[in-house]
């Protein structure tokens, strides 16, 4: 049997292959602090639920069951959520399945009005990665499990994100609805994916970001070297000005991602090497400034060492020294090199060895 869970099945639905793909890093959280924020916050908004708002300030500056520091701002979005929700029920069981597959789930929130058949899904996102509502496969799970249990027929369902941190221009709250006969389509695919799983890997940053596999997907590969891709198209100066626009806003957003992304792994890498660690390939060189006289040293001092009339306006340089026949061992005596930091280098395995003494 194909079992999952409602947070995985955006993945899952839009990226069958998926399943078959190893962990690429056995039991490492990508963002634990996030998670632990966002659990604490959970716990928070349950124990307001059950028992009042008195209970939640009295939460301020203890620990919650995972450690987390309550702070007031944590107090103060969970109340912002809350404040928002219809009377219903916390933390509902909605897990549903055949005998194919199972999807496990638990809503953060969920409320049913009988009276105008209008069925709502909460779901409470205390980071800052943005969701959104529409095709969200984990809402609609929510939504699917709920109405098989119950044996209910919304009329209406709606499926909402509240995520009070992250600045989002159609605000904290989102909400994107559907009707009864768009969720039995929707039990449909989810019967039909789950059912006959295929085994293609599809890319996409709605369900890349967090994968277990992400860092040897070979799609992911691929669909990372795109930007390099297209700065191959052949160059015209007779681009239209809305296509010259368009390049332009993609190779220079892809540019970012890159830098960024670039800059995170030269930092880790270093931190990695420096410590002993061996990335195959790579490592770390110090980096130098331009030759320069040693502090304290005056013109007149320069010359009385050298022999050579070092005295202008000012010092001539340690380069102009050498060009009027200063002595090496002078130079070496007078000048420095300061190191101004360490970059990470592509390392040739020969040249390591030839500096180690192995080579011819």
């Amino acid at each position: 049997m194909l079992t999952t869970n409602a947070t995985n099945l955006p993945r899952l639905m839009n990226c069958n292959g998926s399943r078959n793909m190893p962990p690429s890093f056995a039991s490492v959280d990508p963002d634990p602090t996030a998670r632990d924020e966002g659990n604490a916050a959970h716990w928070v908004a349950q124990g307001w639920f059950d028992y009042g708002r008195e209970f939640a300030n009295d939460l301020i500056g203890t620990k919650a069951y995972n450690g987390v520091v309550i702070t007031s701002e944590m107090i103060e979005h969970v109340g912002e959520y809350l404040s928002e929700i219809e009377l219903g029920a916390m933390e509902v069981e909605t897990s549903f399945g055949t005998d194919l597959w199972r999807v496990n789930a638990r809503a953060d929130h969920i409320s049913w009005n009988a009276t105008t058949s209008l069925l709502t899904i909460d779901d409470f996102k205390y980071g800052h990665r943005l969701v959104e509502p529409e095709q969200n496969w984990t809402l609609i799970a929510h939504a699917i499990g709920y109405t098989i249990f119950n044996g209910i027929v919304p009329t209406t369902t709606k499926l909402r994100i509240h995520q009070p941190r992250p600045h989002h221009p159609d605000g904290k709250l989102r909400e994107w609805s559907i009707s009864y006969p768009q969720l039995l389509d929707y039990y449909a695919r989810i019967n039909n994916t789950l059912s006959n799983p295929a085994d293609e890997l599809v890319t996409g940053l709605a369900w890349c970001a967090k994968c277990h596999a992400l860092a040897t997907c070979p799609a992911a590969r691929a669909a990372s070297m795109n930007a390099v891709d297209a700065t191959a198209l052949t160059f015209t100066d007779q681009l239209p000005n809305d296509v010259m626009a368009f390049e332009l806003d993609t190779l220079r957003n892809a540019q970012g991602m890159l830098t960024a992304r670039l800059e995170a792994l030269q930092e880790l890498a270093m931190h990695r090497l420096k410590a002993g660690e061996v990335i195959e390939g790579y490592g770390v060189e110090t980096q130098l400034a331009n030759t320069r006289w040693k502090a304290g040293i005056t013109p007149q001092a320069l010359t009385l060492a050298s022999g050579v009339d070092c005295v202008k306006p000012g010092a001539i340089t340690p380069a102009e020294f050498k060009r009027r026949g200063g002595s090496q061992a002078a130079y070496d005596a007078l000048t420095e090199r300061p190191i101004t930091g360490i970059k990470l280098v592509r390392a040739s395995a020969d040249k390591r060895a030839r500096r180690a003494g192995l080579g011819k």
